[in-house]
């Protein structure tokens, strides 16, 4: 993702070099404006195998540090075009200023002190570009030696987990679905008052998704009087999900930060209520809250549980894990661990993501190829429905022969190849915005007004005629 933001960039710098304003204020102080259009070729040289450089980063190191020192001169670039630009807009201000006979005085005396400054603020401006231009040179320099191959079109035209159902399309999961949605609906419980099942397997391997259709299984929905979904991640703070399951069930947590109030609070909002407690994507159990000092799983989990146990017989707890010991601490009976999908499985999501509505019996050219890339997906739903989604626009062998051969499914960077792969495919603009959320937590939860507004803010929505928010409305 580092990658798509440094495309982004350099897209910016383009459009800031090629600004009247900018080429204005340079020919104002008498500086070739081939100074800029010198840079911005250097810039273009980089830009133009970023893409290769991307994908072979994986399986070369060089390549990799290539791409660091590449990053460190772009945003040396973009403060020494905040630099300029601020210079600009301060011989701008002076120029309003005595247009307006305001401060006449004052605006003498800037104009005087710039008069003095400017020769020696033009050289060093001038030798600044220059310097710029040749550390840019030198890593252009070491492309060949790379192996970079360049793209056809250099330049780019300007152009946490919830409740809530979506629009997943779910394969090899019916029988254990119809057996989970059974136990929760049976006011049975082994070894204690709430009933506590497990969802396991790997990332991708579809248990959000699950427990997301248990949820909102409508008669799920109908059994229980109080229902709370809480996504946990990595980290596990006792007081942030105690909160979360009060604010879940319509009831403000009264305090900020006393577990004890809290608790007290949770307790009594749930005395003999019938209750349903998603618990998604737990990795741990000991509390990072100040004041345990390394606790245990088991400790953390017999605090959490605690005020629980004032629901109603027959309230049940959900919870998806990688870590069957956390199913294990929480005496998790049943737990379903999910496993692949077998081959076929995968094959029949693979098809309903790429071919959608269309008839696949007029792609079968296609087939052996894709019935290769699923066998890549290793049976995880998520990577299936990733590729197919990829492949849905894509109706050339050639395109679905890139993706089969790509050298990114060598990659051992922690991410699924799959998935990276998926990215790597975005276009540009896509790239650049859903990199941009890497600046955020884990599973934190976008507001999309406010990302729309920073997407804007950071330049990374062009103008096509339409206003920024329809542009960005697309993209989410």
């Amino acid at each position: 993702m580092a990658d798509a933001l440094l495309s982004a960039s350099l897209q910016v710098l383009f459009e800031r070099l090629a600004s009247p304003e900018l080429i204005n204020f340079i020919r104002r102080r008498n500086l070739s404006d081939e100074l800029l259009k010198e840079l911005k070729r250097k810039l273009v040289v980089v830009l133009n195998v970023l893409d290769d450089a991307e994908l072979k980063q994986f399986s070369n190191q060089n390549v990799k540090d290539w791409l660091v020192h590449v990053k460190d001169a772009v945003y040396d670039a973009e403060d020494l075009l905040d630099e300029i630009a601020t210079d600009a807009l301060r011989c701008k201000m002076e120029a309003a200023d005595s247009q307006t006979g305001g401060t006449l005085k004052a605006w003498k005396w800037n104009k005087f002190s710039a008069s003095v400054k400017a020769p020696f603020a033009i050289k060093k401006m001038k030798d600044r570009v220059t310097d710029m231009t040749k550390l840019l040179e030198n890593i252009g320099g070491d492309i060949v030696r790379l192996g970079l191959a360049g793209s056809p079109s250099p330049i780019p035209r300007p152009i946490m987990s919830t409740s809530l159902k979506d629009d997943s399309i779910v394969v090899g999961r019916d029988e254990i679905q119809k057996e989970m949605v059974k136990w929760l609906l049976s006011d049975n419980t082994t070894g204690g008052k709430m009933g506590v099942m497990s969802i396991v397997g790997m990332g991708g391997s579809g248990k959000t998704t699950l427990a997301r259709l248990l949820y909102n299984d409508e008669g799920v929905k109908e059994h229980f009087d109080l229902k709370a979904w809480v996504c946990v991640s990595t980290e596990f703070f006792l007081i942030k999900v105690t909160k979360t399951i009060l604010e879940e069930i319509r009831s403000p947590p009264t305090s900020a930060d006393n577990l004890n109030l809290l608790q007290l609070q949770l307790k009594e909002q749930l005395s003999n209520k019938k209750f349903l407690l998603v618990l998604d994507d737990i990795w741990n159990l000991k509390p990072r809250d100040e004041g345990y000092m390394e606790p245990s799983d088991r400790e953390g989990w017999t605090v959490l549980r605690t005020p629980l146990l004032a629901a109603a017989e027959g309230s049940k707890i959900v919870v998806t894990s990688r870590n069957e010991s956390v199913a294990t601490t929480m005496g998790a009976d049943p737990t379903h661990d999910l496993g692949k999908l077998s081959s076929e499985d995968s094959w029949s999501l693979f098809k309903k993501h790429a071919f959608g509505d269309r008839d696949p019996n007029a792609f079968l050219e296609l087939e052996p190829i894709g019935r290769q890339i699923v066998d890549k997906c290793q049976g995880l739903p998520l990577a299936v429905k990733a590729l197919g989604c990829l492949l849905h626009s894509k109706v050339e062998k050639r395109e679905w022969n890139v993706v089969l051969e790509s050298e990114i499914w060598q990659s051992d960077s922690g991410i699924l190849p799959s998935l990276r792969l998926s990215y790597h495919h975005l276009s540009l603009p896509l790239k650049h915005c859903f990199a941009y959320c890497s600046i955020f937590p884990q599973d934190h939860q976008f507001n999309k007004e406010k990302l729309i507004l920073l997407w804007m803010a950071e330049g990374l929505l062009q103008n096509e005629g339409r206003r920024m928010e329809e542009i960005a409305q697309r993209k989410d």
